[in-house]
């Protein structure tokens, strides 16, 4: 028959190798990337973790409680500061979740002093220690299990971790019934099957939070790559390649699309007059103002310069001319709203909008043309209006 008893002090041991190398990888990956805040986070925790069973390699040799306590203090914090590094590399640690982790890790170790203190049994320590740690890892497990927007790998280590908490709490009432079952300071199968499932969720974790981190990078360089710095709009490239998508969706289910063209009227004279600065300023305050216009879908893009394009699935004629028409309106407006000491120039837009009817196939370079013409005719025509023309 198999006997899986290991021995503890080299599951220990063991433990505190696979920390240990994971912080001399870390180490040489700081050493050209130092600025991100989430790996010190994370590299912390892989220290924090090390020397939690480093002292439990020095409980085993010492008699008293002070060592056990240090490892589990060190092992309340190692879990904490994982699981903030998990929750920063997507994106979700937040003032709120700050908060917590501060003031539960904090409660976690408070009542695990007060354990060791005032009644000191293995089962309440283990109890503490179980839910103190269920609880850190339901958060992120939670959050990447739950949201829509996650990707199948922020799924797979949300539910791993999600696992582990489950365990956890399921481990905490376990301790006061059968502690023989559930201590692993005793040597058994249950101690081993701890060992390898927390030497599986090193490995399992240290590579989760490494493509975490990589899939967090791509979308930084995705961001980059199609939206433009200054106002926040698809860049030119991007915006036709999403409105071209779009188009031919428009296409297949048999709806109207809109495409306008709009452009700050005198512009040029703004930045010579101003400078260029209150012309940047000029052009994020213009795609502010028509951010809360578009709906779920629509496109917004600079096309360069001052002249942003926009595209309406779904708006026919009648929509598009409200929107270019409540847009422009509410450019005017805000000019009316300037106080006296604001110094920014006042500006209007003209705009350019051109309809595809429902089923037509006319190419994309064909509505920015057929646009750009209607650009200049509201511009011939004494700008700060929409013209249109057909498609």
């Amino acid at each position: 028959m198999l006997d899986l008893k290991l021995d503890m002090g080299t599951e220990f041991v063991l433990l505190v190798l696979g920390h240990l190398l994971t912080i001399i990888l870390f180490s040489a990956y700081k050493f050209r990337n130092s600025k991100q805040s989430v790996m010190d986070v994370f590299y912390a925790a892989k220290w924090l973790q090390a020397v939690t069973w480093g002292l439990f390699i020095l409980s085993e040799n010492t008699s008293g409680i002070a060592v056990l306590t240090a490892a589990n203090l060190f092992l309340l914090l190692g879990a904490a500061f994982e699981m903030v590094a998990l929750l920063q590399v997507t994106d979700g640690f937040s003032t709120k979740a700050r908060r917590f982790y501060v003031y539960w890790t904090a409660a976690g170790m408070t009542a695990y002093l007060l354990v060791v203190l005032l009644h000191n049994t293995a089962s309440l320590r283990i109890a503490v220690v179980s839910l103190s740690i269920a609880v850190m890892l339901a958060i992120p497990a939670v959050r990447l299990v739950t949201s829509s927007l996650n990707s199948s790998l922020s799924q797979l280590i949300g539910y791993m971790y999600l696992t582990i908490a489950i365990v956890l709490t399921a481990r905490t009432p376990l301790a006061f019934f059968s502690l023989g079952l559930v201590d692993m300071m005793n040597p058994g199968v249950y101690q081993t099957l701890t060992f390898l499932a927390l030497y599986a969720l090193l490995m399992l974790g240290n590579m989760g939070f490494f493509l975490l981190s990589k899939e967090r990078t791509d979308r930084e360089l995705m961001r980059l790559a199609s939206y433009d710095d200054l106002t926040g709009a698809l860049n030119r490239r991007a915006f036709m390649h999403h409105t071209q998508q779009t188009l031919r969706q428009c296409r297949r289910v048999g709806i109207p699309a809109s495409f306008i063209l709009i452009d700050v009227d005198h512009f040029k004279t703004i930045n010579d007059s101003f400078g260029h600065h209150i012309g940047d300023e000029l052009l994020q305050e213009f795609a502010g103002k028509v951010h809360p216009w578009l709906r779920e879908g629509d496109l917004f893009g600079r096309y360069g310069g001052d002249e942003f394009a926009i595209f309406l699935p779904g708006a026919d004629e009648q929509a598009s001319d409200e929107f270019a028409e409540n847009l422009r309106a509410a450019v005017l407006e805000s000019q009316r709203n300037h106080g006296r000491l604001d110094t920014r120039p006042e500006y209007t837009i003209s705009i350019g909008v051109v309809t595809v009817p429902a089923g037509s196939d006319v190419p994309l370079q064909e509505l920015f043309k057929s646009s750009d013409e209607a650009l200049y005719q509201a511009k011939h025509a004494g700008r700060n209006q929409a013209a249109r023309s057909g498609a």
